[in-house]
């Protein structure tokens, strides 16, 4: 079972901002259903437009979320102001007030180490969200606050995604979150890997590429053994000719002449049986669609076939060809 809430504040007296209840929806919309339709998160959305969000509010939405969830995938993402205090950064609300801004991220993280839970994945779009799990009992003292090495407490199965560094703030860039319209591509296929999962290792990889040595620093902390799997998106290859690869390749570093029979006449004229070599010439273009094959020189397979050279398994293809081999595909 996954569950998933989703907070996206923009009404805020006097700072109002234009993002963050677009994004909550967007994110809450992609990550509802995997790529084929089936149900990945139990949603709840929850907006500034349609419910006053105010600290004591926020409070019993995250204790709801995390508390009474054994044997459950949780998902908890914010976008709103984040600030800093005295007493750590804080997920503000609409009630703010001096030396009350809202939610302590050690409130968040407190939470999120006791859940029952057994995997725990938070995504924060605010300013100082890297500040998550940055206990202040644990901080080494520092020249200055910009420039100390944190030291994060997360207990194992908690993942977090953070849109800044602890010491920056968080830009909106045409409507959305920097962060978060990024996370949305990533979500939508193009963080997914081979297989098709979109992980959150390899959603912060994707996003926090697009940012410069000059912008905002996206922050990843995670204690698992296995990345947690966000969503599930169509592969660039089927499933099935991943299995394929210890049929046609004996082991991992064969390579395999081609021949001119391979390419033969195309197209093959319907009610016509493609010979075995032409099917080969087929799934290798699969292959090397994929970047799972490759040929001397990068040359095209025609050309291969037609001059009897050979082709062979990319490192990727090498690393798929091992789990096929031990049937772990």
């Amino acid at each position: 079972m996954k569950r998933a809430l989703f907070v996206g504040i923009d009404h805020y007296p006097n700072v109002p901002l234009n993002g963050c209840i677009a994004d909550a929806r967007a994110m809450a919309s992609v990550l509802e259903r995997n790529e084929d339709g089936t149900r990945n998160y139990d949603v709840r959305v929850i907006t500034s437009d349609t419910d006053p969000i105010e600290r004591s509010h926020l409070r019993s939405l995250m204790a709801e979320l995390f508390e009474n969830a054994r044997d459950t995938q949780l998902l908890f993402y914010f976008a709103g102001h984040g600030a800093e205090s005295p007493w750590g950064a804080e997920l503000v609300t609409q009630d703010y007030q001096q030396n009350s801004l809202g939610v302590s991220m050690n409130d968040v993280i407190t939470l999120a180490n006791a859940s029952p839970a057994w995997e725990v994945v938070i995504i924060l779009d605010c300013c100082f969200s890297g500040d998550l799990a940055n206990l202040p009992g644990l901080q080494a003292d520092a020249i200055s606050p910009a420039f100390r090495l944190s030291r994060a407490v997360l207990r194992e199965g908690v993942t977090l995604l953070a849109a800044s560094r602890a010491t920056q703030t968080s830009a909106e860039v045409d409507g959305h979150g920097a962060f978060t319209r990024l996370l949305f591509e990533g979500l939508q296929g193009a963080a997914a890997d081979h297989i098709g999962n979109v992980t959150a290792l390899s959603l912060y990889d994707f996003a926090s590429r697009a940012f410069s040595a000059w912008e905002q620093r996206p922050v990843f902390k995670s204690h698992v053994t296995q990345p947690a799997i966000l969503r599930v998106c169509k592969p660039p290859i089927d499933r099935d000719l991943l299995v394929r690869l210890s049929t046609y390749f004996e082991k991992a570093d064969t390579r395999i002449r081609m021949t001119p029979e391979y390419e033969g006449t195309r197209p093959i004229p319907l009610g016509v049986e493609p010979t075995p070599e032409q099917k080969a010439f087929d799934y290798f273009k699969s292959l090397r669609n994929a970047s799972l094959l490759i040929t001397e020189g990068n040359k095209d397979l025609y050309f291969v076939a037609l001059d009897s050279e050979e082709v062979f398994l990319t490192a990727t293809g090498r690393y798929f060809w091992r789990l096929a081999k031990e049937g772990r595909l």
